[in-house]
């Protein structure tokens, strides 16, 4: 199926989308933690309800939100986000910002894009169950909109999807269809797949990035996770938990500076330490 517009749908349209969504997100198989050790434990069950691999270990990757904030990439999370438009003037504008080595291609510019939140088809994951952690504790939430840490077989995903039970790479077959060349707009894959990713970047590199790349289907990731077992999980934190838990992290060394090893993640650190919340 082609997906010939890259604007996304309006706000009556995604309302019915989340409606309709209820029953697979309940598909979804979840697990709870009110401590660090608990959490730690139900990365441990799920990792072992998983089949065993023989030809390499398992990996799992990682991802922190609030409990309700599904997996959807942030280009679908805005009403008007043209992503042909956006990528030309990311590349146009961004080439004299780039701190760090140029990006070679448009794979790299893509990563580089999501890396610094502009909208995109990408999902950001990482294989650190800590990193994760930290990232959906980091930050208050109110209390109705508890923190998760999702969890995903990227191997068992392309393995549905496009039937190799290992990580693809951007210049692989496989992923050659998810990013639009130019005079060819249209986006013909329909779910997403687990690609590895070029560090372009230190910040890539320390967070352990890794990432999903989404095709038509907004909900992909939560569609292809309720029809089969074993894709996606969901850890749900005890909110009244959380800084106990991320006390527990810092003392397990991950901090701000372990995720964000630049001044401004020394700055934010430092001002932890005064008792301020970022």
């Amino acid at each position: 199926m082609a997906c010939i517009s890259l604007l996304v749908p309006d706000l009556e349209s995604k309302l019915v989308e989340n409606a309709a969504d209820q029953p697979m997100r309940a598909a979804i198989e979840e697990h709870r933690a009110e401590s660090l050790l608990g959490y730690l434990r139900a990365v441990f069950e799920i990792r072992d309800s998983l089949p065993f691999r023989e030809r390499r270990p398992l990996e799992l990757w990682f991802r922190g939100a609030d409990r309700e904030h599904d997996p959807i990439p942030s280009l679908f999370r805005y009403e008007y986000a043209n992503e042909s438009e956006i990528r030309r003037e990311f590349r146009r504008r961004g080439i004299q910002m780039v701190a760090e080595r140029e990006p070679q291609d448009e794979w790299e510019w893509y990563f580089l894009m999501r890396h610094h939140n502009a909208p995109t088809r990408l999902l950001d994951w990482t294989d650190s169950a800590l990193i994760a952690l930290y990232f959906a504790l980091r930050s208050p939430l109110p209390e109705a909109t508890p923190p998760a840490v999702w969890v995903l077989n990227p191997a068992k995903l392309n393995e549905v999807v496009c039937n190799t039970d290992s990580i693809v790479l951007s210049n692989e077959p496989q992923a050659a269809g998810y990013l639009p060349q130019p005079g060819r707009e249209e986006l013909r894959p329909e779910l997403p797949i687990a690609v590895d990713p070029i560090h372009v970047s230190r910040r890539l590199a320390v967070q352990r990035s890794r990432f999903t790349i989404h095709g038509c289907d907004r909900n992909g990731l939560i569609t292809i996770a309720a029809r089969h077992a074993g894709i996606l999980f969901r850890i749900g934190i005890e909110s009244n938990s959380a800084s106990t838990i991320l006390n527990d992290l810092r003392t397990c060394g991950v901090s701000e500076t372990t995720i964000f090893p630049d001044l401004e993640g020394l700055s934010r650190e430092l001002l932890q330490e005064c008792g301020a919340q970022i």
